[in-house]
């Protein structure tokens, strides 16, 4: 069974075997409607709105309460470099939906580092309780991962046990594939132009696991002939300087890898490696060298193309 189209501002797609043939579509769009509602920045009715506004009614769902816990978690495991803050800063360097914009001043930055910090947000009862009322917490570089989680596990309790969930690039998988085989998921080389072409990088065998790319696995910039993600550091307020390009992270659940591959992405290629042997995530990195040519390093047996 198949189930495709648009939702979230990307694609998605759940494959899954079922010997009842049975048709998951209206619960699969009820279930993206409900995770809008909650952490929508696109929605001007969501709860992240409302409580981002500072409306004195809002309260948190379920859903954005767990997805909050799980972010500020992987904040304080990183030092800070996943951080759903830092949505200023990423709008203020033209990251986000307000293209085109010039880049901030340094008088800029340092006004909006006043409103950035996981430290300086909290949730009480429901209510979201901030250091400085300006600042507005961004779950996107989560919640897709964990919308993959909420929707992996409607199909177990629906008894389905082999499955793939994707949406956007983040995914999770279960059991076997139509072949009988364990899922096989493509890695995207980087590129430095938009193209429907899109070669592979690598291929990964998944069954039980979760996995999520950070990056410029589609796009990377280009200055003075060098190679760079988009990735703000919400330490610094700048872009990263180093040429980490794309990071995909291999966990039980995706929200976990997905939140991961976000931090790792602004960390950089050694300190996301040291990380790794701690927490032992499953890492593969493409970067690029001192020449810009990719380079390829990884904790796991992978496929390469």
């Amino acid at each position: 069974m198949r189930l495709e189209g648009q939702a979230q501002g990307t694609t998605f797609h759940l494959v899954y075997r079922d010997a009842a043939g049975r048709d998951f579509s209206g619960s699969v769009d009820s279930l993206f409607r409900l995770i809008d509602h909650s952490m929508s920045l696109w929605d001007s009715s969501s709860i992240i709105r409302q409580l981002n506004r500072n409306e004195p009614s809002a309260r948190a769902d379920v859903h954005f309460a767990e997805v909050f816990r799980q972010a500020q978690a992987v904040s304080e495991v990183t030092g800070g470099a996943f951080d759903i803050t830092v949505g200023p800063l990423v709008k203020a360097w033209g990251f986000s939906y307000k293209k085109g914009l010039p880049p901030p001043d340094s008088a800029q930055v340092d006004s909006l580092q006043q409103c950035i910090g996981f430290q300086k947000v909290r949730l009480d009862n429901g209510v979201l309780l901030k250091a400085n009322p300006r600042m507005e917490v961004d779950l996107n570089a989560i919640a897709q991962g964990y919308t993959v989680d909420v929707m992996a596990q409607f199909l177990e309790q629906k008894g389905v046990t082999d499955y793939m969930v994707e949406i956007g690039g983040e995914l999770r998988t279960a059991g076997r594939n139509e072949k009988n085989e364990p899922w096989q998921i493509g890695i995207d080389k980087p590129q430095s132009t938009e193209s429907a072409d899109r070669p592979l990088q690598a291929v990964v065998s998944l069954s039980g696991q979760s996995m999520a790319t950070s990056g410029s696995y589609r796009k990377f910039v280009l200055r003075e002939g060098k190679k760079f993600s988009h990735a703000i550091d919400p330490k610094t307020g700048y872009p990263i300087t180093h040429q980490l390009l794309s990071v995909s992270v291999l966990a039980r659940d995706c929200a976990t890898a997905d939140a991961y591959a976000t931090a790792f992405l602004v960390m950089g290629l050694e300190k996301t490696f040291a990380l790794a042997e701690k927490t032992g995530l499953e890492v593969y990195a493409i970067y690029a060298d001192g020449e810009g040519a990719l380079q390829v390093r990884t904790n796991f047996s992978v496929d390469l193309k």
